[in-house]
């Protein structure tokens, strides 16, 4: 691009500049939007494990002495991975303030779910690679 005597340069170079600042500000606004779309899902798979491990310790909780369910966290895993996203948690069974809460942790989020039982013994640290046996004995959920 030469300068002419009638400005034609210098009107296709401002032409141009701004297309390609509105294009690269196209770019920048999806970039932003995938990555909500993966936390919301990261969010999302911690509230399902979340839930089932609730469920599961619960209805043990409610069906009383000698009751117990084994609860595989494999094949809930295997349903929220991908081959390019695995999904992997953490989940700590606590009682904080007299109530049960197990807290699933995955790609820095947290999400917190309520339980009823308030005693708990034997693995209290939960992840998506085993399968764990919980029981009720007299009032206190076992799990191992």
């Amino acid at each position: 691009m030469f300068s002419d005597d009638k400005g034609q340069a210098s009107a296709e170079f401002i032409l141009i500049t701004i297309i390609v600042i509105i294009v690269i500000g196209g770019l920048l606004s999806v970039i932003p939007s995938n990555q909500d779309k993966t936390l919301t899902g990261d969010v999302g798979g911690a509230r399902v494990m979340g839930e089932k491990i609730a469920e599961t310790v619960n209805t043990v909780y409610i069906n009383g002495n000698g009751y117990s369910i084994d609860l595989d966290l494999r094949t809930l895993n295997q349903t929220l991975s991908s081959s390019t996203a695995p999904f992997t948690m953490t989940a700590i069974i606590s009682n904080t303030g007299g109530f049960g809460v197990v807290s699933v942790a995955t790609a820095g989020n947290n999400v917190n779910v309520n339980l009823i039982p308030k005693r708990f013994n034997g693995t209290l640290t939960l992840n998506n690679h085993n399968l764990y046996h919980i029981k009720n004995v007299n009032g206190t959920i076992q799990i191992s």
